[in-house]
Order: C-alpha cells, then structure tokens, then sequence
C-alpha cells in the first residue's frame, strides 16, 4: 500500500462527507465506491448520511479536503463539473482528474488517480453520488462529528488494532494529531511486551500503510524491542517470532527436539547412539536425508497471510473514511 492512499481518502473524506466550511447546510444520502487495481477484494458500495452546506455540492474545488491535494482547472458546462488535482506527499506525486454531473436533488460524479509510490504503480478510481434529503443542518458540526467518530479510541480493543489508524495520528496535519503522544507511549509500552503489538507493528512498517512510519515518528528504538519481544519466544508464538528472533527459535528448536528425544525408549546397549542420532534429526533411514528438521517448529495453527492483514486492515480503513 502506498501512503498516496491515505491522501486519496482524505480527499474523499473531504469531498463526500463534510465540507470544510462553516454553513448552513442540509441532509445528503452519499454512496461511494472505491476500486483498486491489486487490492486482495472488491469494496463494496458505501452509503452514508452526511450535511454538506448549502452549494457546497456544485464546487469540489471549496470541499477538497487535503492541503496537499491541488486542484486545477475546474470548469463548469452546464450541469457538468471537471477538474484536475495533483497531490504532492513528500516528494512523491500522484495526478488525478474528476468530473461531476449535478442535477435538481442529486449529483454523480468519478475520481480517477494515477503514479508511483516506492516505485510502485499506483491506480484508482472512485465513484461517487448523491441524493438530497433535505432538512436543515450544522455543517461545522459534522465536521467535528465526523473526526470524533474517526479519532474515537474505544473503537481500538488493544494497541495491535490502534496501530492500523496511525496514520490518522502521525502524518503531518492529521486529524487526530492530538493524540501523537498518547499513541506513541502505548506503542513503545506493548510492543516489547505483546507479540500481537509487536507483530502487527512489523506488519505496518513492511507496508507502510498510510505512508507512515511509526518507527520513525515515534522515535522507537526497534532493537531494543525486538530482544525485549524475542524473550517471549514459545510454543504458541514460535511461528510470529521465528523470524525476528533466531537465536532464541533455535534454541526452542532444540529444546523442542531433547523433550521428544528423551521421551522415546532406547534398548541400553544402544542408548547413547540412538539418542544421539535422535537429537542429530537423523535417527530412521527414511530421515537420514532430512536435513531440514532442525529448521522445522512444532505444528502450529495456521496463521495470516500478509495478504490477509492488508485486507483487515484495508477494512478498517474503510470503515473510518466511508469510501
């Protein structure tokens, strides 16, 4: 994933579900769409209410939702809207291009972007539409509604989850800045600590979802972490710390391998050489060949794919923005 992503959304955020602007406004029915070309399912539509002020809905250009998104060129045909935006996030730059067509109680428009982040190419469309549904309403007010709702940590059960909002915290600008700290003293207390913290921290680091590193931005020092986490090392987490931890996934290896050894009966004239051939992994013909049993861990339940945390994680995203 691509920090890009995190800019897109808040354009969308932005764009269909408040308006920065202290108005007047009235009740909208807003249904978006979302697709993106590598992503591990299909988002389905999003339908929300939301109180856009009053005009608000003919001038994308008034409620584009991110200081570095630009737009340019906007132009109005009749009911037709089209416009081009660029959006710049440290250095790297990604293009897009939008059009909106309004009628008397509604509008319906498409978002395209297009670039490269990490040398990644990077590409999505976004449909959009609104219904009006009248009734009077606080623009300002859903303003503020909406980033509670975004910034509200009780929807967290544990650090582990908090960490897929970061981005929301740590870019500059963010709308749930103000709990920078807070965010950044849970990491630094659960992930030496909590092996679900610390992987879904080395989860997010390795995609950079949001385009956040929290390492960086927190100032954490990861080693130190890690030697804490790798003392934790056991049956039940062997196959998250493994990687991180081979010094200690060796030794449980052997240890692992001794237990299982020392359970098995030996005649006594050949005790010693069978216990030794046990522990060497090589103590039948059919696994004299075997040199990968030394390497192999206990059975362990299957676990996530990274494919499957950037899909939970996706979900979260979509839950929050309502693309």
């Amino acid at each position: 994933m691509s920090k890009h992503l995190a800019v897109i959304l808040s354009v969308l955020t932005g764009l269909f579900s408040a308006a920065a602007l202290a108005a007047p406004g009235e009740y909208w029915e807003v249904t978006t769409r979302m697709e993106m070309p590598g992503m591990p399912f299909a988002m389905p539509p999003t339908t929300q209410k939301v109180c856009i002020p009053k005009g608000g809905e003919n001038d994308p250009q008034k409620t584009s939702g991110d200081k570095d998104c630009k737009m340019s060129d906007v132009k109005t045909v009749g009911n037709k809207t089209t416009w081009k935006m660029r959006c710049d996030r440290d250095g790297e730059v990604m293009t897009g291009s939008g059009e909106q067509t309004t009628s008397a109680g509604g509008y319906k428009g498409k978002m395209k972007f297009s670039g490269k982040s990490d040398g990644q190419d990077i590409n999505m469309t976004s449909e959009f539409s609104g219904k009006r549904l009248g009734g009077g309403c606080d623009s300002e007010e859903q303003v503020k509604k909406i980033k509670s709702q975004m910034c509200d940590t009780s929807n967290y059960r544990n650090t582990a989850e908090w960490i897929s909002a970061s981005s929301l915290i740590l870019q500059p600008g963010a709308a749930c800045g103000d709990q920078r700290k807070q965010f950044c003293d849970a990491v630094k207390k659960d992930a030496p600590r909590d092996v679900q913290t610390f992987n879904s921290l080395n989860q997010h680091e390795q995609h950079m979802l949001g385009g956040v590193s929290i390492v960086r931005e927190c100032k954490l020092d990861m080693a130190a972490t890690t030697r804490s986490i790798c003392k934790q090392l056991d049956e039940k987490n062997y196959r998250h710390l493994s990687a991180h931890c081979p010094a200690e996934a060796k030794t449980f290896r052997e240890n692992q391998r001794r237990r299982d050894c020392e359970g098995r009966s030996y005649t006594a004239e050949t005790r010693a050489a069978d216990f030794k051939k046990c522990m060497s992994g090589k103590d039948n013909d059919e696994d004299s060949d075997d040199d990968e049993l030394d390497e192999m861990p206990a059975p362990r339940k299957p676990g996530k794919s990274p494919s499957s945390d950037m899909l939970d994680e996706a979900k979260k995203l979509k839950g929050r923005f309502g693309f």
